[in-house]
């Protein structure tokens, strides 16, 4: 009971911090809960699950900023790579996997960090874009971790941040749907994953996701973008030293 609460209480804070930053719930709930005692396939099984549902409820609120095009090509291009990260997650021991993530995720935000030489909004290419959604693929199901890949190319395309969140919720939607697909197709969920803990967990999340998304609604775009970078090289720093 007290791992569970643990579980909730994490889940919930970082929902907040996903709400506001259209990402994030699984940058910061991923260490926190394999710090605690959480096995990784749990985790990135409640972290898909949690992310697939807020990002539902953020679609739908944010549905006329979604650009459509931007959210196929990173979605379908998550799916090979969600089944290689399938394979990776069967073969590679957890203590490799974890700390390469972490740095991975560093690297983005460092990424991010770096100056653009336009300030004015400007659409990736799409093989780029096909490609960002092939690496998240295979971060999402090998650590949950799918979002800075995404994260990073609409950072350096400057989009307002509404449009900002309401691409990535899209983006979430196809490719976390891909990801437990490929979890479930190679049998790597188990009963015990899904009851009793995972009800809890989504309303935690969902409880959370809300209050972030009314938070993100009163930021500037300049505060937006420190924030989701320091989130993104905290996160990835944690995971590192946990992993």
């Amino acid at each position: 009971m007290t791992l569970l609460l643990v579980g909730v209480l994490c889940l919930g804070i970082a929902s907040i911090i996903g709400g506001a930053t259209g990402f994030g719930t699984a940058l910061i709930a991923t260490p926190v809960m394999l710090m605690v005692g959480f096995d990784v396939r749990e985790v990135v099984f409640v972290n898909l699950v949690a992310g697939l549902v807020t990002r539902v409820n953020v679609a739908y609120q944010l549905w006329s900023q979604i650009n459509w095009c931007r959210v196929a090509l990173l979605g379908g291009g998550s799916l090979p790579g969600a089944w290689l990260g399938a394979v990776t997650l069967s073969l590679l021991p957890e203590q490799y996997l974890k700390p390469a993530a972490g740095a991975l995720v560093m690297l983005c935000g460092i990424a991010m960090a770096l100056p653009v030489r336009t300030v004015s909004p400007r659409q990736p290419s799409a093989v780029a874009q096909a490609l960002t959604g092939g690496v998240g693929g295979y971060l999402g199901t090998t650590t949950s971790l799918n979002g800075p890949p995404p994260v990073l190319l609409l950072m350096r395309a400057r989009l307002p941040p509404l449009a900002f969140i309401a691409d990535l919720a899209g983006y979430f939607i196809v490719a976390n749907v891909i990801a437990l697909g490929t979890l479930f197709i190679r049998d790597e969920i188990t009963v015990s994953m899904v009851w009793p803990r995972l009800p809890v967990f989504v309303i935690a999340a969902l409880v959370g996701n809300l209050t972030g998304l009314s938070i993100a609604r009163r930021i500037t775009p300049g505060m937006f973008r420190s924030a989701v970078i320091v989130l993104v090289i905290a996160s990835g720093a944690v995971t590192l030293v946990v992993g």
